[in-house]
């Protein structure tokens, strides 16, 4: 066989060996080998451990090891990357065995408890913060009696006001009592609310008797509003209606009033006729009496609807007061407050008598 022919096969066969034991080789390579456990350790370990977390909705309950304890950036990475542990309720973290059921770690009913974190009824209280009337209820008058207001300014008085309430009643009758405000105390305020007790209505003069139509509102505010607490105080109820002193007051302290404006269609004017001397008693208790009843030609003077004006502080208005009731009785009419008369009357108003103007 010639040198050449020789070469050749060798050259075949080597190249044919090649074929066969490069790939081998190569095959070889890419497997992992048994002892190589540095950069392949971690995500060996990444995939037994996520075999381990408990997901909620999975029977997988067994935990790794590896989860608490660890401080590998991987495994942290993971963790937080992962929604169903994040939800996991605070201290569950140390007892791996507490997230292998799911419905602990939502609890709806324990974390919101509407009926607990708003009591609308402790918190807001419209009776004390935005309506302080409390008035009695007004019953409707009959079209086809007669009926008057008495009224009584200037008190309590710690007699009077007693003796006048105990008149009214004797004639089924109530009266309207206008009283100022710093006199409420003691056997003054005893009497109020002892007609008030009765069925009378107590309402607003003013705190010191000055008059206030003329001085700023901060004055006319003081006036009228420390003299309704304290009415509020003494008897629980707040009064709805108001007299200034004298009847003046201007026509926007009317309008911007909280509270009706009473003043009258009859002026007993008794408080001219105060005087209690033997020499002039008798006479200054007829005056009275006729102011209220007549006209200055002597006529019957008196008309349904009228509002009376009278002062409960003075000895001769007491006596006149008992013979005038005496009188209206007899011819008819019937005895209420200023409220029933006028049927609740309203805030911007100034009231004469039933008739009421702005």
């Amino acid at each position: 066989m010639k040198k050449g022919a020789i070469l050749g096969i060798i050259a075949a066969f080597i190249a044919v060996a090649m074929l066969i034991f490069i790939p081998v080789v190569s095959n070889n390579a890419r497997q992992p080998q048994p002892e190589a456990t540095g950069t392949n350790a971690g995500p060996v370990r990444e995939t037994e451990e996520t075999d381990g977390i408990t997901v909620p909705g999975t029977d997988r309950t067994e935990p790794s090891e590896t989860v608490s304890g660890e401080t590998d950036t991987d495994d942290v990475t993971a963790a937080t990357e992962t929604p169903d542990i994040t939800a996991t309720a605070p201290g569950t973290e140390t007892d791996p065995e507490t997230t292998a059921a799911p419905e602990t770690t939502t609890v709806p009913e324990t974390t919101t408890v509407p009926e607990t974190t708003t009591v609308p009824e402790t918190t807001t209280v419209p009776e004390t913060t935005t309506a302080p009337v409390t008035t009695k209820s007004v019953e409707p008058l009959d079209p086809e009696k007669k009926y008057v207001a008495l009224t009584f300014d200037d008190g309590p008085h710690p007699t009077n006001s007693k003796l006048i309430t105990d008149k009214l009643l004797e004639y089924g009758g109530k009266g309207t009592f206008f009283v100022i405000g710093n006199l409420i105390k003691g056997d003054r305020e005893k009497g109020m609310q002892y007609a008030y007790d009765h069925g009378m209505e107590i309402a607003i003069h003013c705190w010191t008797h000055n008059h206030y139509y003329t001085k700023e509102p901060e004055y006319f505010h003081e006036e009228v509003y420390k003299t309704a607490d304290k009415i509020k105080e003494s008897i629980g109820e707040w009064p709805t209606i108001m007299r200034p002193p004298g009847g003046n007051i201007t026509d926007s302290q009317v309008k911007e009033s909280e509270f009706a404006v009473i003043i009258w269609s009859v002026d007993t004017n008794d408080w001219r006729y105060k005087k209690t001397d033997k020499s002039v008693k008798e006479e200054n208790v007829k005056t009275i009496v006729n102011n209220a009843l007549y006209d200055s030609k002597g006529n019957f003077n008196v008309k349904n609807g009228d509002i009376i004006l009278m002062h409960e502080i003075y000895e001769n208005s007491y006596d006149a007061f008992c013979i005038i009731i005496e009188e209206l009785h007899k011819r008819g009419f019937e005895f209420v407050t200023v409220s029933e008369l006028l049927q609740n009357p309203q805030t911007g108003y100034k009231y004469y008598s039933t008739y009421k103007i702005k």
